[in-house]
């Protein structure tokens, strides 16, 4: 993901250099490097263009006269942007572009062009190609453009690991740096809005197949947009990550989520098809045409939004065509949901899909940050979009999720990290990071935020501590241990003199896998376990008992032509003996089969 500096200043101070920062960040565990692949534009330099004209044989084009600093040359540009004064990124002839794209002399329409004026897509900078980079009027004409954008958009590129789904943000990793450098958070200026009558109930109602897989749905209303171009502030945001400007409408969804990690989406009102969002299943047979305009077949698999009857978007994928925001939208319903993750991670991997909602939502969002995005992408329709919020929200939250506290002791903080790092330390990392902390020296009760899925256990809260604390300040250490002898009791001794016996008398150890399928494990009368999150339907079990996988293994090897077997496994069986968790018991097993003849038949 890539992460604007100048975005990330609007939170949190950062060091002086994008060198700096992309270091600090990487010894905080979120691996970084320098935004933008400078590898291929040694060779573009910054030019003035000084005269446009139309080209005389061609009426989309235009004849240019760029000044390169040291010569005025002949360019041909076909871009509707190109303008007279403007600074611009110019590849001159015998530079190669990103892709080996090698630019030369070339006569178009009759008029010679000595290179090329480049757009940011052409530069690798963003997804934008409908027209040319323009640069700032600052620019020195002649300079290195790759010494220019390191300047004037310095960006860092983060490999964020699935454990941390807030830092898929500039808020959350403006976060990180506060908590290292002490340095105050600020965030996005929004507030609720208060109202006394609600209005929305007679414009959309929310409705749910199965609650847990979609614990969290809040919709919302503004009417009266002016869907339009973006204005600066807000397309130079995207622009500087990479993201393509589209409209001022989906541009707030996307910086909304670019900014405070949290998916969004917009629907076209009167386009929805009905006054109730309903969230259910997909269904054999149902199909949509989502908005990269591929029709996609749907099925149970996949979590959807309807209107009740049809489907309006992949919940937490993407959205569908007929439902989008065009430049006739006039009302625009918000969606600001929670999903489960597995459901979303299933759902999108069943149809090939990955977007940057999917990213985010697949690794655990966040449950409040669903309500924080919403009076977000609510204020910047009014500032951005001239729209009128409809009073009140459509926010069923019957089952509020709320984070456990976890026990840190200051015992096992000093086993784990090797130092003594002191109280007010952790206090203020975990208060830091958002942690409810109380408590004080040998032990503290921490409660996550909403925002940080993965801190479940006293290690999560430790290893948090020492990553702040900095792994380059824990000290090294020599420890020179004996050698122990191990006189406990094998408790495997009787099953390996077993086992020996078995391969004395000719039988084959097999080893099979310890997922079972329903209807493997229905064979036998033993309570089952069922796995949370299989990765296949043949696989959601865990075995209670040996025997089904020692009869495939016979099963495979009959019908390969091997009749006469000798057979035996061992290895732990599960049985779920009461409810729970703390219900599930593991067990050594050993079994055995026979099958055919017990010796091979004589050739004599």
């Amino acid at each position: 993901m890539r992460i604007s500096i100048d975005w990330l200043k609007e939170f949190v101070n950062v060091p002086s250099s994008t060198e700096q920062t992309a270091d600090m960040l990487t010894m905080l565990g979120l691996e970084a490097e320098q935004g933008l692949d400078t590898a291929n534009l040694s060779d573009i330099i910054i030019g003035e263009v000084k005269e446009k004209i139309k080209h005389p044989n061609a009426d989309k084009l235009s004849l240019c006269q760029v000044f390169d600093g040291n010569n005025t040359l002949s360019v041909v540009c076909g871009a509707p942007n190109v303008d007279t004064g403007q600074k611009i990124a110019f590849a001159p002839v015998g530079s190669v572009l990103p892709g080996d794209f090698k630019i030369g002399k070339a006569k178009i329409r009759g008029e010679v062009s000595k290179g090329m004026i480049c757009s940011e897509s052409e530069l690798g900078v963003s997804d934008e190609h409908d027209g040319i980079m323009v640069l700032n009027d600052n620019a020195k004409v002649g300079s290195s453009f790759v010494q220019y954008i390191q300047e004037n958009a310095p960006s860092i590129e983060l490999d964020i690991t699935p454990n941390r789904p807030d830092c898929f943000s500039h808020l959350g990793v403006a976060r990180d740096i506060s908590v290292k450098i002490s340095s105050p958070l600020h965030s996005p200026d929004y507030q609720p809005r208060p109202f006394t009558k609600s209005e929305v109930e007679d414009w959309i109602s929310v409705e749910f197949e199965n609650i847990d897989e979609c614990p969290r749905y809040i919709a919302g209303i503004v009417k009266n947009v002016i869907v339009g171009p973006s204005p600066d502030w807000l397309k130079n945001r995207l622009e500087s990550i990479g993201q393509r400007s589209i409209n001022n409408i989906v541009d707030i969804s996307n910086f909304v989520m670019m900014e405070m990690g949290h998916p969004t989406h917009m629907f076209d009102y009167d386009k929805f098809g009905s006054k109730t969002v309903f969230i259910r299943r997909g269904k054999k047979g149902e199909k949509i045409t989502t908005l990269d305009e591929i029709e996609r077949k749907l099925s149970p698999e996949q979590l959807l939004i309807t209107n009740g009857k049809i489907p309006v978007a992949i919940a937490g994928v993407m959205g569908g065509l007929d439902s989008a925001v065009s430049k006739e939208t006039t009302t625009v319903l918000i969606e600001s949901a929670f999903f489960d993750a597995p459901t979303i991670r299933k759902g999108a991997k069943s149809l090939g899909m990955s977007t940057d909602a999917s990213k985010r939502f697949e690794r655990g969002a966040d449950p409040n940050g669903a309500e924080n995005a919403f009076w977000r992408v609510i204020q910047l329709l009014e500032e951005v979009a001239g729209g009128n919020w409809v009073a009140g929200v459509a926010d069923p939250y019957p089952k509020i999720i709320e984070q456990k506290p976890i026990e840190l002791t200051r015992e096992k903080l000093d086993l784990l990290s090797g130092c003594d790092i002191n109280d007010p330390f952790v206090l203020l990392t975990l208060k830091g990071l958002g942690c409810t902390v109380i408590g004080k020296s040998k032990k503290w009760m921490a409660t996550p935020p909403s925002w940080r899925p993965d801190l479940e256990r006293e290690v999560d809260l430790i290893e948090e501590v020492i990553r702040l604390f900095g792994f380059d300040n824990v000290p090294s250490k020599y420890h020179y241990n004996g050698i122990m002898e191990n006189h406990e009791p094998d408790p495997h001794k009787g099953l390996t003199i077993m086992t020996s016996v078995l391969t004395g008398l000719g039988f084959t150890q097999v080893f099979n896998n310890s997922l079972q399928s329903s209807r493997e494990v229905s064979l036998l009368d033993i309570p089952s376990v069922k796995i949370m999150n299989p990765l296949s339907d043949k696989m959601d079990q865990l075995r209670t008992s040996l025997i089904p996988g020692l009869l495939k293994t016979a099963d495979f090897n009959v019908k390969n032509g091997e009749p006469d077997l000798l057979l035996y496994e061992w290895g732990n069986v599960f049985e779920q003996e009461n409810p729970g968790m703390a219900g599930i018991v593991e067990k050594l097993q050993l079994s055995g089969m026979i099958h055919g003849l017990l010796h091979g038949e004589s050739v004599h």
